[in-house]
Parts: structure tokens; sequence; C-alpha cells
């Protein structure tokens, strides 16, 4: 069997410092966001560990609540009454009167409201 011979062809890339460059940015941004989605699965991991530790220490809790309701003598109503507060009376705020305008602006503007509702008190 003869070998086929290849020809080879060799093609020269415009900006190959630039491109090899643009590639290492793209592969550091792929390893920074696989970094950061495996801190997010560690986080996950230790939120379902904690979830699962404090379900046991609500069982067990749960268990010396009802041990302690056991031991507890049986007693009936002794007529202890609860005291109401009572909340003061609310004082009803007094209306507000018309607030003198400080700017210039202002004053100009109720002076001229002023002189339209005596127009209108007119007609």
């Amino acid at each position: 069997m003869a070998k086929k011979e290849e020809n080879s062809l060799f093609v020269g890339i415009s900006g190959g410092n630039e491109l090899r460059k643009s590639m290492l940015e793209c592969c550091k941004g792929i390893l920074e966001s696989l970094k950061e989605h495996e801190t997010f699965k560690d986080l996950r991991a230790e939120k379902l560990r904690l979830i699962q530790q404090l379900k046991t220490e609500i069982k067990s809790l749960s268990k010396m609540i009802n041990s302690l309701k056991t031991h507890l003598p049986k007693v009936k109503d002794t007529g202890v009454k609860k005291v109401e507060i009572q909340k003061p009376k609310e004082n009803k705020p007094k209306p507000v009167k018309e607030v003198k305008p400080s700017t210039e602006l202002e004053k100009l503007e109720a002076e001229l409201n002023d002189i339209e509702s005596k127009l209108k008190s007119l007609n």
C-alpha cells in the first residue's frame, strides 16, 4: 500500500496576539464563573445541613416540652385575671392653619389666589 502524500497548507492569522489575549480572557471569565458556581454549591449544601440540624433540634425540643407537660401537675383555673392596659385617649390633631409662604414666589402665588377668589365672589 502506498502512502498518500498530503499537501500541508499553512494559514497566517492576523492579530494572533490579540486573538490569544481575548481567548485567555474568555477562559479567565469561565473559570471565575465556575469558581462562583462551586461556592454557591457549597453554600447550598451548608444551608441544607443547617436546615436538617434545625429540624432535629426542633424535634428534640418538642419531645422535651411534651415530657415537661406530662411531669407538671394539673392545676385548675386559679382565677387569675389578665389586666387590660388602657390606651390613653388620642388627642385629635388641631387643624393646620395656613402657613405663611416663605419665598417670594409663594407669596406672589398666595396673593394671586386671594385676588382670584375675590374676583369669583364678585361675579
